[in-house]
């Protein structure tokens, strides 16, 4: 090989090498810039902290001092709302669920009260809240909790007018007859919230959406919250104040059945059972 090819073989490894040392410098150059830009656009964001979940939870539950956390996000990207300290967040009862790294936020918080330790509810916008006395047997025996489905069942006595034989002849209505009635009243009912009683001096188990941490006073269930549609809550003040009495029958947790049952008098009664024809 001659002299004159090698100079240009030289020459020619030299731009290449000349070329890719070019091309590193400047890409050196750009990351350099890009890192700057980052670290001034990271001190130009203002952030803020707030608490979030470390694991799943669900209505219901209260929040230990594991279920949550303190971390930094931009400020606004936390709604106004957000929790901010741990202390206000940790023995507060949640009132929907919330799933891990979820910001915690002051309106899906309940403070349970120190004295009767009742439970936080959801309502809609077109319900209202009722309190409905707990005095029926399933209460006295503490069958019915927070969250169940029930059906409230009622006996009441009204007057009523009947056209008899008499009145088909004279044209004349007979006099009221007091008569009794056992009916369905509402189907499909949530209990929303239990209001209870604490008995100051005794002890009793753990309480629902309680911890394990300790145990709490003994309580009884004074009443129930139930939330209604406003028409149905006017019926059952109706019933209430017309010394109606009430039972409460528990639902599998899943039903969405609607019974359609026929109300029951004396004459269905004795209809049913065949007295009529007893001798």
């Amino acid at each position: 090989m001659s002299n004159k090819i090698k100079l240009i073989l030289i020459v020619i490894v030299g731009l290449i090498l000349v070329a890719v040392g070019v091309f590193a410098s400047v890409m050196l150059i750009q990351r350099l810039q890009s890192s700057q830009e980052s670290s001034v656009v990271e001190e130009m964001t203002v952030k803020t902290t707030v608490v979030v979940l470390t694991r799943d939870l669900y209505l219901g539950d209260t929040i230990g001092s594991g279920d949550v956390k303190l971390t930094s996000v931009p400020v606004e990207i936390a709604p106004r709302n957000a929790i901010t300290s741990l202390e206000e967040a940790v023995g507060k009862i949640i009132k929907t669920d919330l799933i891990q790294g979820e910001m915690v936020l002051s309106h899906n918080l309940a403070d349970p009260t120190n004295n009767n330790y009742d439970l936080s509810f959801v309502l809609s916008d077109d319900h209202v809240l009722m309190a409905f006395p707990a005095d029926d047997l399933m209460s006295r025996e503490s069958m019915v909790q927070r969250g169940d489905i029930v059906d409230i069942f009622a006996t009441f006595t009204e007057q009523v007018k009947t056209v008899g034989e008499t009145a088909s002849t004279t044209g004349e209505d007979t006099e009221p007859e007091t008569r009794t009635f056992t009916v369905d009243t509402m189907q499909n009912v949530s209990v929303t919230a239990l209001v209870l009683e604490v008995i100051k001096g005794e002890e009793s188990g753990l309480l629902e959406g309680d911890t394990g941490q300790g145990t709490r006073p003994a309580s009884t269930i004074e009443a129930y919250l139930l939330a209604l549609d406003p028409q149905d809550a006017l019926i059952l003040k109706h019933l209430k104040d017309t010394d109606a009495i009430f039972d409460i029958v528990l639902r599998a947790p899943t039903s969405t059945v609607q019974f359609y049952l026929t109300p029951v008098t004396e004459e269905y009664i004795i209809e049913f059972y065949g007295l009529e024809i007893l001798p």
